[in-house]
């Protein structure tokens, strides 16, 4: 019987876009997705996270495009928060 993996983690680059009032940047989004097979069921954490920006926005409340869907996000202290899907 073939051994499985108890933890996978996997992250994926994406294109978005970032969207405020008179602002709007391209930017770079992981996609990070956890499974963990301790459980009867498979449990399944899935965050996107902004690595990358064309243009750096004062700190405030956004909207971030991926894929044709819409989510807020602030950014606090120069940091954009993870949003925990």
């Amino acid at each position: 019987m073939e051994k499985r993996k108890r933890e996978q983690h996997t992250t994926d680059t994406l294109r978005g876009v970032i969207r405020g009032q008179s602002f709007q940047s391209a930017c770079t989004v992981a996609l990070s997705t956890k499974l963990n097979h301790d459980r009867p069921n498979v449990a399944v954490w899935t965050s996107l996270r902004i690595t990358a920006a064309e243009e750096t926005p004062p700190d405030g409340t956004y909207k971030l495009e991926v894929h044709g869907r819409m989510f807020d996000l602030h950014r606090v202290d120069g940091h954009w928060a993870t949003i925990n899907l």
